[in-house]
């Protein structure tokens, strides 16, 4: 708890705080796409490939000081994989522990593939076990459900994050 209270302290400074947030991002990212190309056994043309990227974006993508990644290309980047991308702005404590852990095992999530073969297995869930999303709408802005969406959800184990 120490050193999270030291980082955190040497967060007051703005330039700091800043140019650490910006480092971990950007090399965070470099690691993780290296990370789940070593997973999949991909070379940065094979990978380019399954993304329908060219090799070149592959390579800029796993430099720790390329700073111009897109949201789409990230986005296409899981959809070539078949994992998610969760994008979401955290407090700093946050951001400190969710970066702590570097090594491949912490930057390769399953493939959905993985995630439902585990879900089946460990809880017996049967596809008629979920409905259909359907978008709702807000005042200002569509929201989308997440697909799919239990009937049961008492069933369900609820995983808690510490």
């Amino acid at each position: 708890m120490n050193a999270l209270v030291n980082k955190l302290t040497r967060f007051a400074d703005k330039d700091y705080r800043d140019g650490y947030v910006q480092t971990q991002v950007r090399a965070g990212i470099a690691y993780q796409i290296q990370a789940l190309r070593r997973k999949f056994g991909l070379s940065q043309s094979e990978m380019a490939a399954r993304t329908e990227k060219k090799q070149s974006v592959i390579s800029r993508l796993e430099n720790t000081e390329y700073g111009k990644v897109t949201i789409q290309t990230l986005l296409d980047i899981a959809s070539g994989l078949d994992v998610a991308l969760l994008v979401q702005f955290v407090s700093y404590p946050d951001f400190l522990k969710r970066t702590a852990d570097m090594s491949d095992k912490a930057l390769q999530p399953e493939t959905i593939q993985e995630s439902l073969s585990q879900r089946q297995f460990l809880y017996g869930i049967r596809d008629q076990d979920f409905l259909e999303a359907k978008p709702a709408q807000s005042e200002n802005r569509a929201t989308i459900q997440p697909f799919p969406i239990p009937r049961n959800i008492e069933n369900i184990p609820q995983i808690g994050i510490q």
